[in-house]
């Protein structure tokens, strides 16, 4: 085990490795001696969950390690992934953990860890995190041995919380039209709160996918799977449909047609209402090198805004935000961060501005959202068991050679930073075109793997 944080916290199946239980329990007690308060002895973390299986394998875990290093624990149950951040500050902890692996189906768990100001963990501190678990004799060093331990205990109000947080983010001068909404909620974390949340203010709601039972989590469901959904919107006459992943830090959009709107249409939605003349910053908005040429001939010729690209992953892009001072930032697959509102990605305060922005256009979704047309983009995962050296090698060669595509092209290669996967994308103006680079690179692709 040479590396324990990928693109986005700790992820992998269940008791693998770096998720053994004895890895875990030396993951906790780290993080808690690196990012505890040194000042007040009543250091805290905040550890919520989503409903996936393992949470409670992995929550008890979590918990013994700060203990021991003398945090106090509140557990604040099942709640989307940005409801940390605002807990952090709310309740003054010094961190905050959510164990949940995100879009991953029910056989994968994870870590996310959050520090007291409720950003994602820099880079920094996860190597001094990687440095000590991975080396006993540091390990040894970092251990409490003091009889006196932390404590903890479960907030009750949590999901109240949360929800007014919400709730206060509306404009109050805006009359909210009342929509007919689908909500898919992945069977996952925003499960409760969200069709709670949308029946509260007013609006009519039919939810699908608001079961849990521990493994059906993002299961031909939710944001990474919106067949359902688009087929409900249109079934029962809906005005919209909202689709978020497990831990509720994406979303997808379908409109009363059925057809899919994607992180890039969203943007450029909200586009509309942050970019004005009061904006300093010179990088406004920011997505990643996934994002549709659509959405940056869209700013530019609109707004004269340069799309400040990132590598995948949305703490690339809030840490390119927070330098940026940038208003809004997120990926194409559905994470939405309004850095007015909050430090992560929020599906559903994505859906509750929608519904604001909806109503002051006073329009149906499909014309909302019909803001720029595409580029056509051709996406290919090739999944693998193991990857040689040679493999790595040939991948990170036939990312770089430009031969395979044509002009007025891109293409972009990567290993993800989630699961096994080796994902090609292909972008340019003429489909066929894009098809038949895409296919090329597939075959050079799962050839080499077969060798």
């Amino acid at each position: 085990m040479a590396k324990i944080f990928g693109t986005d916290g700790i992820r992998c199946l269940v008791n693998k490795e770096p998720l053994s239980a004895e890895t875990t329990l030396k993951i906790a007690k780290t993080v808690g001696h690196l990012l505890k308060s040194k000042k007040n002895t009543n250091s805290r973390v905040v550890i919520s969950k989503d409903t996936r299986l393992s949470g409670y394998l992995y929550e008890p875990l979590i918990t013994a390690g700060f203990v021991s290093m003398g945090m106090d624990v509140i557990l604040v149950g099942p709640l989307p992934t940005p409801a940390v951040p605002l807990l952090i500050k709310t309740l003054r902890a010094d961190l905050g953990v959510m164990i949940t692996a995100s879009h991953n189906t029910y056989e994968y768990n994870g870590l996310k860890f959050f520090d007291s100001q409720g950003f994602k963990l820099s880079t920094k501190i996860e190597n001094k995190v990687e440095e000590i678990v991975l080396n006993n004799t540091k390990y040894s060093k970092i251990i409490n041995l003091k009889q006196k331990s932390g404590k903890a205990i479960r907030l009750e109000d949590a999901p109240g919380r949360y929800s007014e947080f919400l709730k206060s983010t509306l404009d109050k001068s805006i009359k909210i039209k009342k929509l007919k909404i689908v909500l898919d909620c992945a069977n996952g974390a925003t499960y409760n709160i969200a069709p709670n949340l949308f029946w509260e203010l007013g609006h009519t709601i039919v939810t699908i996918n608001n079961n849990p039972n521990g493994i059906n989590i993002n299961k031909n469901c939710g944001a990474v799977d919106i067949n359902e959904l688009k087929n409900k919107v249109t079934q029962t006459n809906s005005d919209i449909g909202f689709a978020f992943d497990g831990d509720g830090d994406r979303l997808i959009v379908v409109n009363e047609k059925g057809d899919i709107v994607d992180g890039d249409m969203i943007i450029a939605l909200f586009s509309k209402f942050i970019v004005n003349e009061k904006i300093k910053s010179k990088f406004p908005i920011v997505s990643t090198v996934m994002a549709n040429m659509g959405l940056e001939e869209y700013l530019k010729n609109n707004f004269k805004i340069k799309l400040k690209r990132t590598s995948v992953g949305d703490i690339n892009v809030i840490n390119t935000m927070k330098k940026n001072k940038s208003k809004l930032g997120g990926e194409q697959s559905g994470h939405i961060i309004l850095s007015d509102y909050s430090n992560a990605g929020d599906g559903i305060l994505a859906a509750l501005k929608i519904t604001e922005h909806l109503s002051v256009l006073n329009s149906k979704t499909s014309d909302a959202f019909n803001i720029y047309e595409s580029v056509p983009q051709i996406k290919i995962n090739i999944s693998f068991k193991s990857l040689s050296k040679k493999n790595l090698t040939f991948i990170n060669k036939i990312s770089k050679d430009k031969s395979l595509i044509k002009k007025n092209m891109r293409s972009l290669i990567r290993i993800s930073g989630t699961e096994p996967l080796i994902r090609i994308l292909v972008e340019g103006k003429n489909f066929q075109e894009v098809e038949s680079c895409a296919k090329l690179i597939e075959k050079k692709i799962r050839l080499n793997l077969a060798k």
